[in-house]
């Protein structure tokens, strides 16, 4: 039975990322995936391309194309404003694997067909399709949507039908354009073809198998708000079908085994914040394993807090994000596609919002492992800061005391003090100001 520190189940963005940084960081793992993923193309944005720069990943991003034009066709408007570029999902996956065996990854083609023990002091036994066991202190999930769930919160049931035409046409880049069944997303790339994908209800869907999905998608294709551009369409091999709802799929953490992308919020592909997504909850995994690893007592209730805030501010900014853009349809509006989701999930602002200054005590990443501190929530920063250039906030009191330098330029003041300082500054937050800075109280203390 192979014995290791982390079994990481699922060889995709987030699995792959997850198991590349942790080995990084000295541990044992083990990579277990199926290699399954059916070549597609995906949009990927500009911070997935910074975030695996910085990480040394420029090979998964010979698998992205330049940044290409977006032309989005919705609430009466034609723009050209935004751009994308363009992925083929199973070459990224792959060089994504890739670079993490030669980061010292082991990794198997398999799935893990059952949790034999799973226990949060002890960890947990797997058995693998191919027949193998093994044991690991912690699991990292990263099946996605296949992953066993509480599901505790769900949006509208919407389900895409993707394929490849075989005739792909001489245009480049993508277009999304709304209609009454739904919204489609056109993605043409020379070195791979054209991509068609559509996001339905799921209860449009009637029947099964493949005869349903292609008579699903010429319907939803010969849609008068699509001209005559794909009523002949054909496609190349089997339509891909998957569920795509936004789905609160682990909002508590149970372990040892700790949910990543999909398998804890699973996103709607409207936001094009998937990819994003998958791999910042990745990096994010890692602070909680290495301090899971290091001190499991303390480190319970650290990554249990750190975990449960992550997920669940995800999942409710994406709901409330997605209702606003699908209410900025109001031709369609009264299509039952849009109707459902233009009053999901409430009425509440998508983005968090604070109208005084206050400090909370949280669970933030430092020097990659996890720790409690305070954090200063302002109005223009609701989801609250730890550190001003590298120093904790609560050392930012010090420095706007009667007994502690006053002035941003005194050379009594370290380069990152004068920029801490100017950043108070910003935010009226210096003594005397209209906001001045907040007095610690009493009982304040700094955990280490």
């Amino acid at each position: 039975m192979t014995c290791i520190d982390v079994a990481v189940a699922g060889g995709g963005p987030a699995g792959a990322f997850a198991a590349h940084e942790l080995a990084r960081a000295g541990k044992r793992v083990l990579l277990i995936d199926p290699e399954t993923c059916r070549p597609r193309l995906e949009g990927l944005g500009e911070r997935v391309v910074r975030l695996l720069a910085s990480k040394g990943l420029e090979e998964a991003l010979e698998a992205a194309s330049a940044p290409m034009p977006r032309k989005v066709s919705w609430a009466g408007l034609n723009s050209t404003a935004n751009g994308e570029r363009l992925v083929r999902r199973h070459d990224f996956d792959a060089a994504l694997r890739r670079a993490a065996v030669r980061a010292g990854v082991l990794h198997t083609v398999a799935r893990v067909s059952r949790i034999e023990t799973c226990d949060p002091e002890t960890g947990v036994v797997l058995k693998l399709s191919n027949s193998e066991r093994v044991a690991a202190r912690l699991m990292i999930d990263a099946r996605g949507r296949q992953s066993p769930s509480s599901a505790g919160l769900k949006g509208p049931r919407t389900l895409s039908l993707s394929g490849l035409l075989a005739e792909p046409g001489d245009s480049t880049g993508t277009h999304v354009i709304a209609t009454p069944q739904g919204w489609l997303w056109s993605a043409a790339d020379p070195h791979f073809g054209h991509w068609i994908q559509i996001s339905i209800d799921a209860d449009d869907l009637h029947g099964s198998g493949s005869d349903a999905l292609s008579k699903r998608m010429r319907a939803f294709l010969r849609q008068p708000q699509l001209g005559s551009r794909f009523t002949d369409a054909g496609f190349k091999g089997r339509l891909l079908a998957r569920h795509a709802g936004l789905v609160l799929a682990a909002p508590e953490l149970k372990l040892p085994v700790l949910p990543v992308g999909d398998a804890a919020v699973a996103i709607d592909p409207l936001s094009g914040h998937g990819l994003f997504w998958a791999l910042s909850s990745a990096l994010a995994a890692v602070p909680a394993v290495l301090t899971l690893l290091e001190t499991p007592a303390r480190g319970r209730k650290l990554a249990a807090r750190f975990y449960r805030d992550r997920v669940v501010e995800t999942f409710w900014r994406q709901a409330r994000t997605g209702r606003d853009f699908y209410h900025l349809e109001q031709n369609l509006a009264a299509y039952p596609f849009w109707s459902r989701r233009t009053a999901w999930p409430d009425g509440e602002p998508s983005h968090a919002s604070a109208d005084k200054v206050r400090l909370e005590r949280r669970v933030v990443v430092e020097n990659n492992r996890l720790k409690e501190r305070d954090v200063l929530v302002t109005p223009q920063d609701p989801d609250g800061v730890a550190f001003v250039a590298g120093i904790p906030v609560t050392e930012l009191l010090g420095l706007v005391r009667a007994d502690g330098p006053s002035r941003s330029g005194s050379p009594d003041l370290s380069p990152a003090q004068a920029t801490a300082l100017r950043w108070l500054d910003s935010r009226n937050l210096r003594e005397g100001s209209p906001g001045p800075f907040p007095k610690p109280p009493a009982n304040m203390r700094e955990t280490a």
